[in-house]
C-alpha cells in the first residue's frame, strides 16, 4: 500500500492523527467545562435514566485514552492500525456527546434507533450502487432512481390502498430507470457519469411535473406511512431490542438485504461472475461469462433495490410525495458505498455512521448548541475524501469500473 503523503508513512500519520484527537478532546472540550457539570444519558424518554457521568473527568479519561492509542500506534506501526482507528473514533465521538450534553440530558438509545432509521435509504442506495459498480458500471443515478421510486410508491399505494403494492411499483419503475442507464452505458457506450446525470435531472423534472399536474390535484398524495411493529422476542432484549427490532418494514428490508447481498456477492457463483466482469471482463469473457448481459442484470438489480430506498422516503418517513424529497441522499449513499470499500457490510457501516451524524445534527438543534448543524452534514463527504486519499485505509474501486466492454 502506497503512503498517502510523501515522507510520512501511513502508520505515523495515524499516530499524529490520534495525538491531535486527544489534544482536541483535552483543550476544546475538557478544559471548557466545570467540575460541577454532569452529562446525563437517558433511554427512550427523558424520564428513564441510563447513565449520568461527571463531564470533565470523563473527557479527561477519553483524552488520555486517545493519547495512549497514539503512543501504541507509533510503537506498533501498522499492526493494530484498524483496531486503534476504530477505538479513537469511538473516543472522539463519545467525547463530543459527553461535551454536548454537559448540564443537559440526551436520549442516547432513542438517537441510536433514529440513526438506524436515517441510515436506511443510505444503505439501500449503497447496495443499489454496489451491484452496478461491482459489475463495472458507475451509478451516480441512485438519486434519480430513488426519487422516481418515491413518487411511484405514493401513486400506486394511493390508487391500490396497499403500501406493499406501492413498494412493488416503486421497484419496477426504478428498475426501468436503471434499464435506461444500462442501455445508454452498455449498448450505446455513453459516458456513465453523463448517463447518470441525465437520469437524475430527468427524475427531478418528471416527478415535479407529474406531482403538480396529476398527483396532488387528484388527491392521491396522502397514502400515509407504514406502521412500525416489534419483532416478537427480539424486541424485548434489553437496550438492543428497541434499537434494532422496533421499526417499520422498509428498515427490516434493509437489514435483510444487506445479508442477502453480502452472501450472494461473495459466496455464490453469480457473485463471482459479477466481480469478475467488474475486475477483468476480458478474462471473464474468455471463461464463457457473458459480460454485458451480466452487467445489464446487475444494473437492473440495483434499480430494484433503489426503488425500495425511494419507497422509504414517501411511505416510510413522510406519507406523501414532495418535490426532490430525496434531498441528495442518493449522493450520500454513493459516498457510503465508496467509504465502505464496495462491500455490503462496509456500506452498512458507513450508512450507519452517516445516519448517526444526521440524527445527531437534529439533537444539536434541539439542545441549542452553538455549532452549525451544517458541519455534521459535511461529515459523509469529508470522510469519503479522506478514505479516497488513503489516510485511513485506501478504497480501491473495481478495476474495470466505467469502462465499456466490446467482445473481441
Amino acid at each position: 500500500m502506497s503512503p498517502p503523503s510523501k515522507g510520512i508513512p501511513r502508520e505515523r500519520l495515524l499516530s499524529l492523527l490520534f495525538l491531535a484527537g486527544g489534544i482536541i478532546i483535552l483543550l476544546v472540550t475538557a478544559l471548557t467545562v466545570t467540575p460541577a457539570h454532569r452529562s446525563a444519558f437517558t433511554q427512550f424518554d427523558a424520564d428513564t435514566p441510563l447513565v449520568t457521568l461527571p463531564t470533565r473527568a470523563t473527557l479527561y479519561v477519553l483524552a488520555l485514552l486517545s493519547l495512549f492509542a497514539a503512543g501504541v500506534q507509533w510503537a506498533k506501526g501498522d499492526r493494530w492500525s484498524d483496531l486503534l482507528l476504530g477505538l479513537v473514533s469511538l473516543f472522539f465521538v463519545s467525547a463530543f456527546l459527553v461535551w454536548l450534553t454537559r448540564g443537559r440530558s440526551l436520549s442516547l438509545l432513542g438517537m441510536l434507533r433514529e440513526s438506524i432509521v436515517r441510515s436506511t435509504p443510505l444503505v439501500l442506495g449503497a447496495l443499489s450502487g454496489l451491484w452496478c459498480e461491482r459489475s463495472g458500471v458507475i451509478n451516480i443515478a441512485i438519486e434519480g432512481m430513488m426519487l422516481t421510486g418515491a413518487f411511484t410508491a405514493v401513486a400506486a399505494a394511493s390508487l391500490s390502498g396497499s403500501h406493499w403494492v406501492g413498494v412493488g411499483a416503486a421497484m419496477l419503475v426504478s428498475a426501468l430507470m436503471a434499464a435506461l442507464h444500462a442501455v445508454l452505458s452498455i449498448r450505446y457506450k455513453v459516458d456513465q457519469i453523463i448517463s447518470g446525470t441525465v437520469i437524475n435531472i430527468l427524475a427531478v423534472g418528471a416527478t415535479r411535473y407529474l406531482n403538480v399536474r396529476l398527483l396532488t390535484p387528484s388527491g392521491h398524495n396522502a397514502p400515509g406511512t407504514f406502521t412500525a411493529f416489534a419483532i416478537p422476542g427480539l424486541s424485548k432484549i434489553p437496550f438492543i431490542g428497541p434499537i434494532f427490532f422496533l421499526h417499520q418494514p422498509t428498515v427490516y428490508l434493509m437489514m435483510v438485504l444487506v445479508l442477502i447481498v453480502h452472501v450472494v456477492l461473495f459466496h455464490t457463483r453469480w457473485g463471482l461472475r459479477t466481480r469478475a466482469v467488474g475486475e477483468h471482463p476480458q478474462a471473464a469473457d474468455t471463461l464463457g461469462v457473458h459480460v454485458n448481459r451480466t452487467r445489464y442484470i446487475n444494473v437492473l438489480i440495483g434499480g430494484l433495490i433503489a426503488g425500495i430506498g425511494g419507497a422509504y422516503f414517501s411511505l416510510g418517513e413522510v406519507g406523501r410525495f414532495e418535490d426532490a424529497m430525496t434531498n441528495g441522499k442518493g449522493f450520500v449513499a454513493l459516498a457510503a458505498l465508496i467509504f465502505g470499500k464496495w462491500t455490503a457490510l462496509g456500506g452498512l457501516g458507513a450508512g450507519m455512521l452517516f445516519g448517526f451524524a444526521d440524527a445527531l445534527q437534529d439533537k444539536m438543534q434541539i439542545l441549542g448548541v452553538g455549532i452549525p448543524a451544517e458541519f455534521l452534514q459535511m461529515v459523509p463527504y469529508v470522510l469519503t475524501v479522506i478514505v479516497l486519499a488513503g489516510v485511513i485505509g485506501r478504497s480501491i474501486p473495481p478495476a474495470a469500473i466505467g469502462k465499456p466492454y466490446e467482445k473481441q
